[in-house]
């Protein structure tokens, strides 16, 4: 397959078939693929790169763990074509430092692609070289965020970039370059090979498919290839087994920590990038997160966004202070000494932690509050002025 696509002398229509197809990235951000290799192909300069993103450290994230176990070869192959269409001679396979097993089946099979050809000079007979090197992570959440990513790569402390400029024109060593996550990659040869209205046939509304990791309180934990449109309830209920122990559905997060909490009354929303975002919320890095009855959402939250909280780079105030804040008030919720004044707090300091916060963590780190408070502020309630928690989770 790798060699009949490097024939293709035409990589306009390579990337045409990728923009008709509706690929979007499967990172989190859902950028449109085909326009993002379009970007990088354009940009001025003979020098590119193609940078893998397979730091994978949402919570609840482990769907790019099972495509390198699984589907190496096919990761491969998006790499190389990924490689040919933008004019990259060098690609980076950045791997989160949890991963000591992946990481070894991926050398394995850069081993043998070189062997076979396919990595290094003149790859399946065609007038291009390529080749293709494993970098493990230092560790942290934010090295996952495309320019911290591009900022240990070369040697410095894993911290954004200020943007603009984007990667896609200034990049790894102020140079072009193509960042995608491992999925997204995966998705690539399928859909040069069957076409653009294949992949958007496997999915409802023309939506393609996506793989999806399910964890929480459901029978059947894992990761599952699915249609991209289906519900939250399908998606439990059919893959996942329903829920453990005969309880009932409370809350879930649709696309992992960052993504917030939706109640159960919607768990009939399509898992789809525009129905997400219409909600407030997001299809993120593909983990549904489902929660039974029983859970307390205001220490679900408060989890939540002390894990963002340790995981801030610290570069920009509002991330920095703005997280310790928030995890200092929901602390003291879920031991009935915080006020409704501080609640009230948190919405402000939200709106400026998204607003002003340099990357994605910071913009992100308050959704799992406030969208409890949006859903279940009763809840909230109910520990500052009854000084008790409904779920009986906290104040023991």
């Amino acid at each position: 397959m790798l060699r009949e696509l490097l024939s293709i002398q035409d990589v306009a229509r390579v990337i045409q078939t990728l923009k008709d197809s509706g690929l979007r990235g499967m990172g989190g951000a859902g950028f449109p693929t085909g326009l993002k290799w379009e970007i990088v192909r354009n940009a001025t300069g003979s020098e590119k790169y193609v940078v893998v993103n397979a730091d994978e450290s949402e919570p609840g994230t482990f769907k790019d763990r099972f495509l390198m176990e699984r589907f190496p070869y096919l990761l491969l192959e998006g790499i190389l074509l990924a490689a040919y269409v933008v004019g990259a001679h060098q690609a980076y396979i950045f791997i989160r430092h949890e991963y000591p097993h992946q990481e070894h089946i991926l050398e394995n099979v850069l081993i043998e692609g070189r062997k076979a050809g396919l990595i290094g000079a003149n790859i399946g007979g065609a007038d291009f070289a390529c080749d293709v090197e494993i970098f493990v992570s230092a560790g942290g959440y934010i090295c996952g965020e495309e320019t911290a990513l591009l900022e240990a790569l070369e040697g410095k402390r894993a911290e954004p970039r200020n943007k603009p400029p984007f990667p896609g024109t200034y990049g790894l060593w102020g140079k072009p370059t193509l960042i995608n996550n491992v999925e997204t990659l995966c998705m690539v040869p399928g859909i040069l090979k069957h076409g653009a209205a294949w992949f958007k046939s496997q999915g409802r509304n023309g939506n393609g498919f996506k793989y999806l990791g399910l964890s929480g309180h459901v029978v059947r934990p894992g990761v599952y290839e699915v249609p991209l449109g289906l519900s939250v309830e399908e998606f439990i209920g059919q893959s996942g087994g329903g829920m453990k122990g005969g309880r009932k559905l409370k809350a879930f997060s649709p696309g992992g920590a960052s993504s917030g909490f939706l109640p159960a009354a919607m768990s009939d929303i399509a898992l789809d990038f525009q129905s997400l975002i219409q909600v407030g919320s997001m299809l993120g890095s593909g983990a549904v997160v489902a929660l039974a009855e029983g859970t307390c959402m205001l220490d679900a939250a408060l989890n939540v966004v002390t894990f963002f909280r340790n995981e801030s780079c610290g570069k920009c105030v509002p991330c920095r202070v703005g997280s310790e804040k928030i995890v200092q008030i929901l602390d003291r919720a879920t031991h009935g000494q915080a006020t409704t004044a501080e609640i009230d707090l948190i919405d402000e300091l939200a709106e400026t932690m998204q607003l002003t916060s340099i990357c994605g963590l910071g913009q992100a780190a308050p959704l799992p509050i406030t969208s409890v408070l949006k859903y279940f502020k009763d809840e909230v309630m109910v520990h500052l002025t009854q000084k008790r928690c409904p779920e009986g989770v906290c104040f023991r």
